[in-house]
């Protein structure tokens, strides 16, 4: 397994400033959302609580969603600031810059991931 040199921040500014930036709107909307889910009255009747309860279902797998992307970007920013980011966590090779832009909390190259989903299918 072909191990890289670790890569220079600067290489990654532009990506950077997006995922520091996709990380800040992400808190300020995890916290919004927190407020979506709280709830401070009872329904009035049967309707009202299935509604009530579609509405708070749809509202916290929205934000279970948003918290687990949260955190990709989150690894995806420490990986650029000890300079890990660009390699595959599972083959070590680099992991191709238009994957990054496209998927910029990539961990691993194209390759290994379809590798991957291939064999969770297979699992299935």
């Amino acid at each position: 397994m072909p191990t890289l040199p670790k890569v220079s921040a600067r290489k990654y500014e532009a990506l950077e400033k997006a995922l520091t930036s996709q990380r800040d709107e992400l808190s300020v909307r995890l916290n919004t959302r927190l407020g979506e889910v709280f709830v401070d009255r009872e329904p009035d009747d049967e309707a009202a609580l299935a509604s009530d309860s579609t509405s708070k279902d749809l509202a916290v797998a929205t934000l279970e969603r948003e918290r687990r992307m949260l955190d990709q970007v989150k690894t995806a920013l420490e990986r650029i600031k000890s300079g890990d980011y660009g390699i595959c966590e599972s083959c070590g090779g680099p992991i191709p810059d238009a994957r990054l832009r496209a998927l910029p909390w990539a961990k691993v190259c194209i390759r290994c991931a379809e590798r991957a989903q291939t064999w969770a299918s297979a699992a299935d």
